[in-house]
This record gives structure tokens, C-alpha cells and sequence, in this order.
């Protein structure tokens, strides 16, 4: 299951580059869906994010069933959750399954994993332009 698990995760930063967004479940009243971790004590707790608006759909059920579906654009998550959620020891689960099963990840790695998909992206991007000049 943890390799399932992985491949999610993976999953979420590409498509979040990719899309320049991400999704959570909110209700006004109670905030972002979050749940206790399962494999971190250090973790305060675990808020949950996906990659596609129809992962988290899924998880609309029992005590989240009035949430709603908001995107959150990637630059916002950068620049106002990550660095906040790293200093409360918040932990990030990112398309999480609808049993509410996945990794919980450090705010610090889910956001060098995003930086090297960009550099990753931007080299990819310098070398195609080098080869059409080139041709």
C-alpha cells in the first residue's frame, strides 16, 4: 500500500505544477479538513489537499459531507501555507484516498518536491528550445 501511497503523492506535484492549483475541502465555519496523523506523532495534525477537484469530491462524506470543493492556487499555497504549516508542525496529505489513507508529509518536503519539479520542468523546457534553435 505505501508504494499506492507514493505513487499519489507523486502524482499531486505533477499535477499540481502542472495546473498551477490544488484542491482542499472547506467550510466556513470549520476551516480546511484536517485529520490527526497517522504515522507522525511530531504532527500537530494533517491537512488534506489533492491534485484534482474529483479526489477530493470523494472524501465529501460523514463529517466532512458540507464542505466544499476550493482550489488554491499554487503560488498562494507557497507563499501562505507551507512556511506557516512547517512552523505548527502541520503536515501535509496530499490525494489521499477516500478511507483517509496516504502519506503525511513535512510542509519542507512537499515544498522542495514542487521546487525541483519546476527546475526539473524549466531544464526540460531550456533543452527543447536549445534543439529547435539548433535545427
Amino acid at each position: 500500500m505505501k508504494e499506492q501511497y507514493l505513487k499519489n503523492a507523486e502524482l499531486f506535484v505533477e499535477q499540481a505544477a502542472a495546473e498551477g492549483e490544488l484542491f482542499g475541502l472547506f467550510d466556513e465555519t470549520l476551516g480546511w479538513a484536517n485529520c490527526h496523523a497517522h504515522d507522525n506523532k511530531d504532527a500537530t495534525a494533517v491537512y488534506l489537499f489533492w491534485s484534482d477537484a474529483t479526489l477530493a469530491e470523494k472524501l465529501k462524506t460523514e463529517e466532512w459531507a458540507n464542505y466544499k470543493v476550493e482550489s488554491i492556487a499554487l503560488d498562494v499555497f507557497f507563499d501562505s501555507w507551507l512556511d506557516g504549516m512547517q512552523k505548527q508542525q502541520v503536515f501535509a496529505g496530499v490525494n489521499w484516498d477516500e478511507e483517509l489513507c496516504g502519506l503525511e508529509i513535512e510542509a519542507m518536503v512537499l515544498k522542495n518536491a514542487l521546487v525541483e519539479k519546476f527546475q526539473a520542468d524549466d531544464l526540460e523546457s531550456e533543452a527543447e528550445q536549445t534543439e529547435s534553435v539548433g535545427a
